[in-house]
């Protein structure tokens, strides 16, 4: 898009090679044994895209660890924002954001995130573990954890603490005009439940 907007053409890169540099880099500091579990793992890992409400795949009670973070309200464009990895794994992004639940306001989104909890609950093993990363938004006033520790009681886990990490924005952040602190999601938390 980009290019076209432009009215350039890149240069032919050879894109197999690249990644297959960038895994090899990626890979090289994994063990013998920390290979052979990965690839254990991978045989019986299951891969789903569906709603977080309604797993119907997952057993009940054969999850002991989940590590999450749902859409922020309509904050960000999730699939837009990556288009390429959807490219790269021949998704169709427009497909993808059909089906991601952006709620406009905090009563909407609390709901949703309540439905998702039931969920959680319902495939999480005794004693297992839930990470729900979350940050703030509307410039700080609306702290997502006040609503994330709430439903995760109301479904019966235990909130056994909340980790708030501040920022520090790179290079990156400041060029889409965010400041340290200032301006967009500036820290994020990890609401920590076990059932």
């Amino acid at each position: 898009r980009i290019n076209k907007e432009l009215s350039q053409k890149p240069e032919y890169r050879d894109t197999i090679s690249i990644i297959l540099k960038k895994t090899s880099s990626l890979l090289r500091s994994l063990s013998v044994k920390d290979i052979a579990n990965l690839r254990r793992c991978g045989d019986s890992a299951l891969f789903l895209g569906s709603d977080a409400r309604y797993t119907k795949d997952i057993p009940d009670e054969t999850v002991q660890l989940t590590v999450t973070s749902p859409p922020f309200l309509n904050i960000v464009q999730y699939a837009d924002d990556n288009w390429l990895r959807c490219w790269f794994n021949d998704i169709d992004y427009k497909e993808i954001n059909a089906k991601i639940t952006i709620a406009k306001d905090i009563d909407s989104w609390s709901n949703f995130i309540r439905e998702v909890f039931k969920e959680l609950f319902r495939v999480t093993k005794p004693g297992g573990w839930v990470a729900f990363e979350v940050g703030e938004i509307r410039s700080g006033k609306i702290k997502l954890e006040e609503y994330v520790a709430p439903a995760g009681l109301e479904s019966g886990f235990k909130c056994e603490g909340i980790l708030i990490n501040e920022q520090v924005f790179t290079k990156t952040s400041n060029i889409w005009g965010i400041k340290n602190n200032s301006k967009g999601t500036n820290s994020n938390r990890i609401v920590l439940f076990r059932k």
